[in-house]
């Protein structure tokens, strides 16, 4: 048979004489890669918005045209993420799918698959990722790929201890599914030759400073009066508030007089224009992605840092826990910690999340000890999840359950002989 014989037989053709797209079943003929026994991959076209709740990992319902916009408008605009539709071979039919989030060295995978097709389409988001690594990671020369599944999805993780990834922490809980929840289970596809060249990343040991132990929680707080201005949560030394316009000149002020390069890879250079820009986007998301408190003093609504809940997941009750005191004076003498446990508070008193994770570079021990002594628990590792001091370098991985937190030893309340004497 021809090319142009085999062209015609993978079309149909309209009333109008017209060539319409490929016969069902062909449209992977000609793809030389990502080509597997009951799925293949491929990018997004205009023409998949009619499949889109099957491809895109979201439960609020969009229109056909919302999705035509989308795909033509704002896909094309993104940076550093590509996503690539699990096709079904058979029919050509849009199963799911697995985005793809470039951050150097590491590649992050969001696999998905329309719940719809229960165990089969298990069974495809299985072959797709054993398709995808290699190609990611061996072809393209990358050193690691990171991809998270629940550990109900037997058949996935069954495909990546298969192709050689390995399971480098466990977030309990974290998912919700189908009657309960499960954890979440993070594996790691490194690409064999960089691991000869710089040795296995699980080699080097977590350094740790402190007991570990935690601490009594913060009493609640009774005032006798207001709440100070545009308080969200109130502590006894500190109140978290939303971040104004005003606060964006001593934010880029005090970025500039930082003296520890240890919080994070190196120190931050912040702009109050930007930061002031930054902060107003994050307010119009809604639902919001990224929820932001200032932290001030009580005494003289002093700001001195902030907290806040990062990538927040409201299907799943979920969302990364951050913080910083940007005043250096004030490291060191719990307020921090107060802060952070008013967050936790509102974390899952008022948004009813189920859990908070939070990731810590390696050489800041500091950051890792408040974390458990907040009530933390440490449940595995990112490796080469950036680069500091020549190579390639790792992050430690915490959780903290709503449950747990609440089962935390409360601090007592002084007497009143305690409070007279003091």
């Amino acid at each position: 048979m021809t090319i142009t014989e085999r062209e015609q037989q993978a079309s149909t053709t309209v009333p109008d004489g017209s060539v319409d797209k490929p016969a069902p079943g062909t449209g992977h003929e000609g793809q030389t890669f990502l080509v597997g026994d009951e799925v293949y991959l491929r990018a997004i076209e205009p023409s998949d918005a009619t499949y889109a709740p099957s491809w895109k990992n979201t439960v609020f319902p969009k229109s056909t045209e919302y999705y035509e916009k989308w795909i033509k408008e704002d896909m094309v605009k993104e940076e550093r993420t590509a996503t690539y539709l699990i096709i079904r071979k058979r029919d050509d039919v849009p199963v799911g799918s697995i985005k793809a989030n470039y951050w150097d060295p590491s590649v992050f995978l969001e696999p998905y698959v329309d719940p719809i097709y229960a165990d089969s389409g298990q069974r495809w988001l299985a072959e797709a990722l054993t398709l995808m690594l290699p190609w990611l990671v061996d072809e393209q020369h990358r050193p690691i790929a990171v991809v998270a599944v629940n550990s109900s999805q037997t058949a996935a993780i069954a495909a990546l201890e298969t192709a050689g990834a390995r399971q480098t922490a466990r977030f309990r809980d974290k998912v919700r599914i189908h009657g309960g929840r499960a954890d979440e289970l993070v594996f790691e596809y490194l690409n064999s030759l960089w691991v000869k060249t710089l040795g296995d990343p699980n080699d080097q040991p977590i350094e740790r400073s402190g007991t570990g132990d935690p601490r009594p929680v913060p009493l609640k707080v009774e005032l006798d009066g207001d709440p100070p201005k545009n308080a969200v949560m109130v502590g006894s030394r500190v109140y978290l508030r939303p971040f104004e316009k005003k606060d964006a000149d001593e934010v880029a002020l005090w970025s500039r007089r930082e003296t520890e390069p240890f919080w994070s890879n190196g120190r931050a250079m912040r702009s109050a224009v930007g930061f002031a820009s930054w902060t107003e986007g994050l307010e119009k998301d809604d639902p919001p992605e990224w929820i932001r408190f200032a932290v001030c003093l009580r005494e003289n609504d002093e700001l001195i840092g902030a907290v806040g809940i990062d990538g927040v997941d409201f299907v799943n009750g979920c969302g990364e826990s951050e913080s910083e005191i940007h005043r250096p004076e004030y490291r060191g003498g719990g307020y921090g910690s107060e802060a952070k446990h008013l967050l936790f508070d509102y974390a899952f008193n008022r948004l009813k999340l189920h859990s908070l994770q939070s990731f810590v570079i390696f050489p800041n021990t500091r950051s890792a000890a408040a974390l458990r002594k907040q009530g933390y628990t440490e449940v595995g590792r990112l490796n080469w999840d950036y680069t500091s001091d020549g190579r390639f370098a790792n992050l430690v991985c915490f959780e903290l359950l709503a449950a747990d937190w609440r089962a935390l030893p409360r601090a007592s309340r002084p007497n009143a002989n305690e409070t007279s004497a003091s």
